[in-house]
C-alpha cells in the first residue's frame, strides 16, 4: 500500500530557472573579476556537462574546469553565496500546474517534502499556495543534513510514521532523489524536466520505477504505482 508521496522542490514542484540563472551569472561575474575570461554560455555549457557527469558540488566543479584549482573554486563559492541572497525566494516559482498536481496526489496519499533548500523556501510555498498540502516538510538547512544523505529521508519517514515501501519519492535528480530513495526502499518517480533533465543513470540504483516528462504526468504515475502495490 502506498500511503505517502514525498516531493523534491526545485526543478520538481518549483520552477527554479531564476535561481539557476542567478547562480550561473554570479559565478561568471566572479570568475571574470578574478581574470578568467568566461562567457555565460561557456559556463552554462560546462555546468550542464557536470550535471550529466553527476559531479559535485555542481557549480564549484564547473568553476574548477576554468580555474583548474579547486581551492580557488571554493573561494569563488564563498564570494558567490552572499551575492545571491534572496534568489532562493525570488528565483523560484511554483509551476502553474503544481496546485492541481498536489490536489490529485493528496487524494491517494499524505504529502511531504524532502528538499535541499534554505528555510526561506517555506516563504515560497506559502506565497504560491503549496504549503497547506504538506504534512511533513524536511528542508536541508533545518535538518542539518542534505540529500543524498539517507538521514534526511529517514527523518521524513519517521515524521510521517510510514515504512519506505509505503512511500514514493518524486524528484528531478537521479543522484539526489532517485538513488538514495531507492536504496532505502522507496518507490520512485523521476520528473524529467529542468536543468537535470539530461541526466542518465550511471549506476543500477539510479533507474526510477517510473519516469515522466513533466509534472502534469505525476498523478497518473502515482496512480500506476498505487495500483501495482
Amino acid at each position: 500500500m502506498i500511503s505517502w508521496a514525498f516531493f523534491d522542490l526545485g526543478g520538481t514542484l518549483l520552477d527554479d530557472s531564476g535561481l539557476v540563472d542567478a547562480i550561473t551569472r554570479t559565478y561568471v561575474e566572479r570568475l571574470n573579476a578574478r581574470g578568467y575570461s568566461v562567457s555565460l554560455d561557456e559556463f552554462a555549457a560546462v555546468r550542464d556537462v557536470m550535471i550529466v557527469r553527476q559531479e559535485q558540488p555542481l557549480y564549484r566543479a564547473a568553476a574548477t574546469a576554468f580555474t583548474r584549482n579547486p581551492a580557488i573554486a571554493e573561494e569563488i563559492w564563498a564570494d558567490v553565496k552572499p551575492r545571491i541572497l534572496g534568489a532562493e525566494v525570488d528565483g523560484q516559482r511554483a509551476f502553474p500546474e503544481a496546485v492541481e498536481v498536489l490536489e490529485a496526489a493528496s487524494r491517494h496519499a499524505g504529502l511531504g517534502v524532502i528538499a535541499n533548500q534554505y528555510r526561506t523556501v517555506r516563504d515560497v510555498l506559502r506565497r504560491d499556495g503549496l504549503a497547506s498540502f504538506f504534512r511533513v516538510i524536511e528542508i536541508s538547512e533545518e535538518a542539518g543534513v542534505s540529500k543524498p544523505d539517507p538521514v534526511i529521508f529517514q527523518r521524513a519517514l519517521r515524521e510521517a510514521g510510514c515504512k519506505p515501501q509505503e512511500a514514493v519519492m518524486v524528484g528531478d535528480r537521479l543522484d539526489f532523489d532517485i538513488e538514495p530513495a531507492k536504496a532505502l526502499g522507496f518507490h520512485t518517480i523521476r520528473v524529467k524536466q529542468g536543468v537535470f533533465r539530461n541526466q542518465s543513470p550511471i549506476r543500477t540504483g539510479q533507474h526510477a520505477d517510473m519516469e515522466v516528462a513533466s509534472l502534469t504526468e505525476v498523478p497518473r504515475a502515482l496512480d500506476h504505482i498505487t495500483n501495482r502495490f
